[in-house]
């Protein structure tokens, strides 16, 4: 584990955060959101800053991020939901990482954010057809890209954390 950083991908809404912070908690190795690491450094939210400076200028952010960790070990990093985009994020993030993709489904999705409101790819009407579109586009790069691939969908937190935990385990 002091070799690698454990990373999780997988589509918003697949308790990638939550997953990490029981992983960092067990592992007692820092837990590092992209998402909320961007926030911190630009000042505003997620949904602010593609809103004043857009999506490209977030993709920017991220991929500076990616680089910028890939030579940091021993970290729990939760991705974005779109960060496997960037060919060059996933070569940084693979580098030094164990990846793990946390599969779910559009329903399981809608399910877990519908009180959430601060997702800017999924405003406005039709989120479950908006949710499925994504998740067709972006289900091929996570398979892509990932060591492991976890469903999520039909386990309790509990299981899949330890699961992923017995993985990393095994791999030691």
């Amino acid at each position: 584990m002091n070799k690698y950083n454990i990373v999780l991908i997988g589509f918003m809404g697949s308790g990638k955060t939550t997953i990490g912070k029981r992983l960092s908690l067990h592992y007692k190795k820092e837990f590092i959101d992209t998402d909320d690491f961007i926030e911190k450094k630009e000042g505003m939210k997620i949904s602010e800053i593609f809103q004043k400076y857009g999506e490209e200028y977030f993709r920017e952010k991220e991929e500076e991020l990616c680089e910028r960790f890939s030579i940091k070990k021993s970290k729990i990093i939760s991705t974005g939901g779109g960060i496997i985009k960037n060919t060059k994020n996933m070569d940084n993030l693979k580098e030094g990482g164990i990846i793990f993709y946390l599969q779910t489904t559009a329903e399981k999705v809608i399910e877990n954010l519908k009180n959430d409101n601060t997702r800017p790819l999924l405003q406005g009407d039709n989120k479950y057809e908006k949710v499925k579109a994504l998740l067709e586009e972006r289900t091929p790069l996570y398979e892509k890209y990932a060591d492991h691939t976890i469903n999520v969908c039909d386990s309790s937190l509990e299981y899949t954390v330890s699961l992923i935990e017995s993985i990393i385990d095994d791999f030691k």
